[in-house]
């Protein structure tokens, strides 16, 4: 009985993080369009005259933040991950590559 609560709770906690992470990619996603309309409307209303120049900066930083953050955060999540206990060195996509490349070199 008690470990059927425990799933219950498990999967509670899981849905509540999936929902969390969906809704901070759908808010970074918006924030990338901001930018990616900015550039736009410099593009298409001011770069004929090469005014409001503060447009473009602010426009590229909004527009590429958001993806390296994303890239970040996924290149921190593979390396940290921890599944069922197991130590991140474990579940490591990187440990898994040098595992594969150690098995690889001719023995000797």
């Amino acid at each position: 009985m008690g470990s059927s609560k425990d799933e219950r709770g498990g999967r509670e906690t899981r849905c509540k993080k999936i929902v969390k992470r969906c809704i901070v990619c759908f808010g970074t996603f918006l924030i990338s369009m901001v930018g990616g309309l900015t550039l736009g409307w410099w593009e298409l209303r001011y770069h004929p005259t090469n005014s409001q120049l503060w447009m473009v900066p602010f426009g590229l930083v909004v527009f590429v933040t958001p993806a390296i953050i994303w890239f970040s955060i996924f290149i921190s999540d593979v390396c940290n991950s921890k599944e069922d206990g197991n130590s991140s060195l474990e579940n490591s996509v990187v440990d898994s590559i040098i595992v594969v490349s150690i098995d690889k070199l001719p023995s000797g």
